[in-house]
This record gives C-alpha cells, structure tokens and sequence, in this order.
C-alpha cells in the first residue's frame, strides 16, 4: 500500500503540531525514567514510577489523542463555531498535562489533587466539542470509535481525580476497586477503541458507518463499560461477561483489516507500516488482558489488583509502546511529512528499534525473566529517543510552513 500524497487544508493544523511537539517533549520523561528503571542501577520511589506511567499515558498519549480528535473531526466541511475553543482547549492540555505530572515527580497528594483538575475539565471540553462537531461531519467507524474512546477516558479520568481527592484528604468515599476501574476505564475501554480508530482511519477509512463497524465500536465500547464496573465494584459477573464481548469485537476488527495487512510494504519507510502492527498487538493485547480477566474470575486472583506486576507490566507495555506509540509515531510522521530531510534515516531506527526492543522486553517480563531488561530496554529506548528528536525538529521547521497535514490513504 502506497501512502497517499495529497495533502489536506486544516484549520487546526497549527494546534495538531503543536500538541504533537508537546506530547513528544514530556515523553522524554517517560523514556528517561523507563531507561533508568530498567537497568536496575537503584530502586526507583513510587512517585518516580507513577510519573514514569502519567507521563507516558497523559503527556504522551492523551495529548497526541487531543491533536487527533482535532484532525479527524476538523476534516470535514467549514470549521463551524469559535476556532478559539480549539486553541483554548489545546492551551489548557498542553499546559495543564505536563504540570500534573510533576504533581505526581513531587509526591504530594494535595498537589496531586489540585492539578488534576485542569486535566479533568480539558478532558471533558474535548468531548463536549466532539460531540458538537458529530453533526457536521460523515460519521464513520473511526470517528464513532474516537467518540466512545473519549467518553471512557472522561469515566476514568474521573475516577482518577477522585481517587487522588481520597489520597489528599485521607478519607474514603470511592469503592475498593476504585484504582482497577481506574486503570481498566483508561486502558481497555479508552486505548483498545482508540488503537482501532487510528489503524482504521489511516488504513481503511471507510467512507461512512457499517452494520460490522458499528457492532464491533458497540461490542468495544460496552466491554469496557463492563470491566470498569466490574473492577470499580469487584463484581465478578461483569468482569465475566466483558470476555465474550471483546472477542467478538477483536475477531470482527481482524476479518475487517485484515486484508490491508497484505498491502503494506513492511520495508519501506511508511507510516503505514506502524498502523499496520497496531492490529497484531492489539490482538495480542486483548489475548493477554483476556488472560488475566479469567484468571480473576477463576479466583486466581482475588481482585484485579492482585494480579503479579510483571505481567500488568507486559500487558502495559503491549499496549503502550505497541499500540500507541506506533499510532502516534505514524501520525505524527505524516504531520511532519515535508521535513524528511532532516535524518531520513530515523524512520527504520524507529520502527525496527523500538518495536523490536519492546518485543523482547514484554517476554522478559511474561516469562519474568527480569534480567534480559538491561539487553532490551536501551534498544526500545534508544530508538525511542531517536524519534522524538527527529520528529520534534521536523514538527519545528515546519511550524512556519503552510499548515497541511497528510489526507487519509487512498
């Protein structure tokens, strides 16, 4: 498969690139803090290893998520409304993320509380002007996808918040479950959907809804529904019932992208080809997460936040280097497409470093193999590095330059 080439004319090009360039500066601190904890040079404190994952799942993530709710929905028809919203709510994430997680760098849980907050309601303007964008654009899958991702995030989102008001005021007022539905409203519920929406979007792109896209965002959505519930309130039957759920939604995903998967030319410096990873290792992440939900409900596992650390770690890890990162990078190299002269040879470091460093580092951690970390963990890291620097500067050259971003595939 060929990427296409024609460009698109977007109103919100300048905000997509900046959050990009924000995303990929606070994602040094992940990697930083990944780098150094894999070397198991010093055991790193808890609120280390909690900035390492907020940095990674809000800095990096959730902001490159924003700037593609921005694209997706500001493809369609003349920009409607106050384009103020867009950079107000961009200003307010872009700003708002990175402070929160030095809240977490600090280790004080009022701090913590406080600066939730501004997340929170940025979190929540995005869904409020998706939902007033739906009506003027062609809804497809991608975008009903992105749609339901957000709604969970804002489920988790708020959870999280409430948990860290419980923290500051050492009180209880939420369940204890309230850290696993947390954790399953923003992982499965939030990232699985998102992770298909961008595989989808810029490899498929179907040009409106379909009965099987529709029941496979349906099937998704309401899983995650379900685990969230299930883990918030430790109900069993939920979490049960959230398994036949997602299979029939990954099996429905695979047959439907299934056949772009041929068509990608896996040697040649496209984006496509981290779009294309992204359908085996959400397979692959739903076969794990699955794994671990049974073992839950067989009792394994009293609750899910007693499954061992090693393998949260390599569920997470699938999820968020394989999935995501791959989403994002691809994204954001066709953002900066015009810039590839700057180290046109970054994109094979990469795409071969990273992912196959990751590769490695999840079966140290599933086989708890522990020690092959200090092998891994400087190649997935390295080649991340090596991304964000030459995506940064390219994202920078172009930021004077006419504000295009690369149209869907063909």
């Amino acid at each position: 498969m060929e990427e296409a080439t024609n460009p698109i004319q977007s109103r919100y090009s300048s905000e997509i690139r900046w959050l990009f360039q924000a995303a990929l500066l606070v994602f040094t601190v992940t990697v930083s803090i990944g780098i150094l904890n894999g070397f198991h040079f010093i055991t790193l404190p808890r609120q280390v290893l909690l900035t390492h994952v907020h940095a990674g799942t809000l800095g990096w993530i959730t902001l490159g998520v924003i700037a593609l709710c921005f694209w997706l929905f500001g493809e369609d028809a003349p920009v409607a409304g106050n384009p103020r919203a867009v950079q107000s709510l961009s200003l307010l994430a872009a700003i708002g993320i990175p402070i929160y997680v030095l809240a977490f760098l600090s280790g004080n849980l009022l701090t913590r509380a406080i600066f939730g907050f501004p997340v929170l309601i940025a979190i929540v303007g995005v869904l409020i002007w998706l939902v007033g964008r739906a009506p003027r654009v062609t809804m497809t899958v991608p975008r009903l996808a992105v749609l339901a991702a957000i709604t969970t995030l804002v489920v988790g989102s708020t959870i999280g918040v409430l948990i860290q008001l419980e923290l500051a005021s050492k009180s209880q007022f939420l369940p204890d479950g309230a850290i696993g539905g947390h954790v399953t409203a923003q992982v499965v519920g939030y990232l699985v959907l998102i992770g298909m929406a961008i595989s989808e979007w810029r490899l498929k792109n179907t040009p409106g809804l379909t009965w099987p896209g529709i029941i496979q965002v349906g099937l998704l959505f309401l899983g995650g529904i379900l685990i969230t519930i299930g883990a918030l309130l430790n109900v069993q039957a939920l979490l049960g019932a959230f398994i036949p759920a997602e299979l029939a939604a990954v099996i429905i995903y695979s047959v439907r992208l299934g056949p772009q998967l041929r068509r990608i030319d896996w040697l040649a410096p496209t984006s496509d080809r981290h779009f294309g990873l992204v359908v085996p290792y959400l397979v692959l992440n739903l076969g794990l997460l699955i794994w671990l939900i049974t073992g839950v409900v067989t009792k394994a596992y009293a609750r899910i936040e007693l499954i061992p650390l090693w393998l949260i770690f390599a569920f997470d890890h699938t999820m968020f280097i394989g999935v995501m990162s791959n989403s994002l990078f691809g994204l954001i190299q066709q953002a900066s497409r015009g810039a590839e002269r700057f180290w046109p040879w970054a994109e094979q470091v990469v795409f071969w470093g990273m992912n196959g460093g990751m590769i490695g580092f999840v079966l140290t951690l599933a086989t708890d193999q522990r020690g092959l970390e200090k092998l891994f963990t400087p190649i997935m890291g390295g080649s991340i590095v090596v991304g964000i620097v030459t995506y940064s500067v390219r994202l920078q050259w172009l930021r004077t330059a006419a504000p295009t971003l690369a149209g869907a595939p063909a």
